[in-house]
């Protein structure tokens, strides 16, 4: 019996990384994600390896999604928080969010954002593309279905797919936006950063971003501004830090020359 024991804990600790987290949440190096091009994994395998060093933990809002997330950086200093973690990868696409919810099931946040489907779209338009607008939807909804399901305590927002400069896909993003609003969940709430960030062209407006599909500072700023109300819900303020006081306090300098009156 003692060396059982032995046993499982040495099958346990095999399986679970530095962090005491269990690998078997993380895809594999070696997954086979659907539709995901050699470029794609390489963005793919790194963030997952850094993610598995930086485990989610408790009490976290996510911000899940592809480049546009990532290239936010810290959403924590956007917000002056200290409980939101940023899972963008760039490149990433609808199969690659579904291929790696486990962790984040695993870790229960109190809240997830998910922005994903614009690289499904480049792809659906290339020459060798695949993909649907109708695959795209569903598998946007089947992220959201198994969320709901397996962490029902979890509050859930669907933020839309933002423009980019190029007039050829502008209806197919506006038909899977449409497509994604009406599937969705009812108790799943839906964040329009669709009409936040377009133009009178129905394009990407252009000082909100720097090649018309990522965004800028400013496009940053839109976007923070955009949720913040829906953030501030579940988020943990940093202590505000109070500077020390750097008046210097100065000795009176006055000099009282001593009483000279001669006492008779």
């Amino acid at each position: 019996m003692k060396h059982y024991s032995i046993l499982l804990l040495f099958i346990f600790a095999c399986q679970s990384n530095t962090n005491g987290v269990p690998d078997h949440i993380y895809p594999k190096p070696n997954s086979d994600v659907k539709y995901q091009k050699d470029w794609q994994k390489d963005f793919y395998v790194k963030r997952i390896k850094i993610f598995k060093i930086n485990p989610i933990g408790s009490d976290q809002i996510i911000l899940l999604g592809n480049s546009i997330t990532e290239d936010a950086s810290d959403w924590n200093d956007r917000f002056h928080s200290t409980n939101i973690t940023n899972r963008g990868i760039s490149g990433d696409i609808t199969d690659g969010v579904l291929e790696r919810l486990d962790e984040i099931i695993y870790f229960k946040p109190l809240a997830i954002f998910l922005l994903i489907g614009i690289n499904d779209i480049y792809a659906m338009n290339l020459p060798e593309g695949e993909q649907t607008e109708d695959y795209i939807s569903d598998n946007i909804i089947k992220i959201l279905d198994r969320l709901s399901e397996e962490v029902p305590n979890t509050k859930l927002y669907l933020q839309t797919i933002l423009p980019t400069h190029r007039d050829d896909i502008k209806d197919q993003i506006k038909r899977i936006n449409s497509s994604i609003i009406n599937n969705a969940q009812p108790e799943i709430t839906v964040i329009d950063l669709y009409s936040k960030f377009i133009n009178e062209n129905g394009l990407m407006t252009e000082e909100y971003s720097t090649d018309g599909v990522h965004l800028n500072t400013y496009g940053y700023d839109i976007w923070t501004d955009h949720i913040r109300r829906h953030i501030n819900k579940f988020i943990i303020k940093r202590p505000k830090i109070l500077e020390p006081d750097s008046t210097v306090l100065e000795l009176d300098s006055t000099s009282v020359d001593p009483d000279t009156t001669a006492l008779f």
